[in-house]
């Protein structure tokens, strides 16, 4: 029996050039096929994501806004016998007004319109349980901060609901709407989501509305958060402390600006794009930043009033 030749590498070599084009493994590439085989690439998906202006503009306007309405407050109710002519002059003004018709009229439509334009952000938000849990985090140390103020201060400016635990709840209840619509595949189902969000909206901005002329007359404080009660409860006298805003009907129109920033940003490109963003810089800047402008000014200017004017009496 005679021993089996193993093949040479040369051998190999010239059976292989001697194979048909049709059987080789491997084939030659031109360059105008290489070129036909690449998708293209717009344009769109090589520019980094950008913010929309107008939204971080307006959010930050908007707690301009409730910074200064902050201010007012801590300079008229929370300061001292102050001694400076400047002080004594804004503890006038900031009395007269938390008592005039200015605040009474705007107030109001402020603060619901910043809780819009959150529920707008809702629609660039890549983690919006991630950002509901934070805020909500915020909210709780807010509360935790004002209860130790109220302990040491010996008044009453504990903030147990206001517009950032609002924010936070619907932030939250987004998140689970997100995750329910991304179930829905079938029209039926999708038609049954788009009910039961337009109910929530109704309900939720019909029933703030009246309690906002007719307030709840019940005692029980687990539901003073829900909504407006009355002033003739001893309870939720005290639940208002330093700052209260209920979530009815701020949850609605929080739902509402979420769905429309979801219509009117389906691009995610901003409707004003020949504006010369660096004129509008520091109000978008405070915008971006709007929890740390809010949670930071509350320290600081209550932190400012409080150890100048009724622990040094500087002011």
């Amino acid at each position: 029996m005679g021993k089996i030749r193993k093949p040479r590498k040369k051998d190999l070599l010239a059976s292989n050039h001697l194979q048909p084009a049709s059987q080789t493994t491997e084939q030659t590439i031109l360059p105008e096929q290489a070129e036909a085989d690449v998708a293209p690439v717009s344009d769109d998906a090589l520019q980094p994501k950008k913010r929309i202006w107008e939204v971080d503009f307006l959010r930050g306007f908007m707690i301009l806004l409730v910074v200064w309405d902050h201010f007012m407050y801590d300079v008229a109710y929370l300061g001292g016998n102050y001694q400076t002519g400047l002080f004594l002059w804004l503890k006038e003004v900031s009395r007269a007004y938390y008592g005039g018709s200015l605040r009474a009229t705007c107030h109001s439509f402020i603060v619901t319109l910043f809780v819009f334009t959150s529920g707008v952000s809702c629609t660039f938000s890549r983690n919006n349980l991630q950002r509901g849990i934070k805020m909500l985090a915020f909210a709780l140390l807010l509360t935790a901060g004002t209860y130790a103020a109220s302990a040491i201060s010996g008044g009453n400016v504990t903030i147990r609901f206001n517009v950032l635990h609002v924010i936070a709840i619907c932030v939250l209840l987004w998140a689970g709407l997100e995750f329910l619509q991304s179930k829905c595949h079938k029209n039926w189902q999708k038609n049954l989501f788009g009910v039961g969000v337009l109910c929530l909206i109704l309900l939720s901005v019909i029933v703030g509305s009246v309690a906002n002329h007719s307030p709840w007359e019940q005692t029980n404080p687990m539901w003073f958060f829900l909504c407006k009660h009355s002033l003739l409860i001893p309870e939720y006298v005290r639940f208002l402390g330093g700052d209260y805003l209920p979530l009815l009907p701020d949850l609605g129109w929080f739902l509402v600006g979420a769905f429309l920033g979801k219509a009117v940003y389906k691009q995610r490109k901003t409707l004003f794009p020949s504006v010369n963003e660096k004129f509008v810089a520091p109000i978008v800047f405070c915008g971006k930043q709007s929890l740390w402008v809010y949670f930071g000014s509350q320290i600081v200017m209550y932190g400012f009033v409080y150890l100048f004017s009724c622990v040094l009496g500087w002011l």
